[in-house]
């Protein structure tokens, strides 16, 4: 786990009024907020966007990854994930449901929530995760095959983001 100095500058993270991040140099980033204060856009310098929709009571309802020319929306309804549509998993508390193929995946989680292994329905290790304290992975072994890693939250790996979705902030 070691920083990028993607910059290399004197000055490489800007803030605005509110204390939010609205420009990391070195992952060639800008966020714009939405009025709750939550991110609604993440620009980056190729010009590729995340665009995040949010209800009333801020919890994310949609996101919309345009990365090379490519458009990926994942909608949040409840504890369904859609994909560009399409029912993708169902999140229950012990895992997930893939619904392309109907299986179980379970999560095999540690004192702090996070999921440390995911197994199939046969007990078969899909995916082992293991984190340096506040969230880097440490190691990883099998398939990424879930984004929901360090505490349970949803990690964000798309453009080398590496965003955790707190709900109320993102961490990175």
């Amino acid at each position: 786990f070691e920083f990028k100095d993607g910059a290399k500058l004197a000055t490489e993270y800007m803030y605005d009024a509110n204390g939010s991040l609205i420009k990391d140099l070195n992952k060639g980033i800008e966020i714009q907020y939405n009025l709750l204060n939550l991110p609604s856009q993440v620009k980056f310098s190729d010009g590729s966007t995340i665009t995040y929709t949010y209800g009333a009571d801020g919890v994310k309802l949609r996101t919309v990854h345009k990365i090379g020319g490519v458009t990926t929306t994942t909608d949040y309804c409840d504890n369904v994930i859609y994909e560009n549509g399409t029912a993708k998993q169902l999140l229950t508390e012990e895992g997930y449901v893939s619904l392309s193929d109907k299986k179980y995946h379970y999560y095999l989680k540690d004192h702090q929530g996070n999921n440390r292994v995911v197994t199939d329905q046969a007990g078969g290790m899909e995916e082992a995760n293991y984190y340096y304290p506040f969230g880097g992975v440490f190691l990883s072994n099998g398939n990424d095959v879930q984004a929901y890693k360090y505490n349970g939250k949803e990690l964000d790996t798309k453009k080398g983001l590496n965003w955790y979705d707190y709900g109320a902030r993102e961490y990175d």
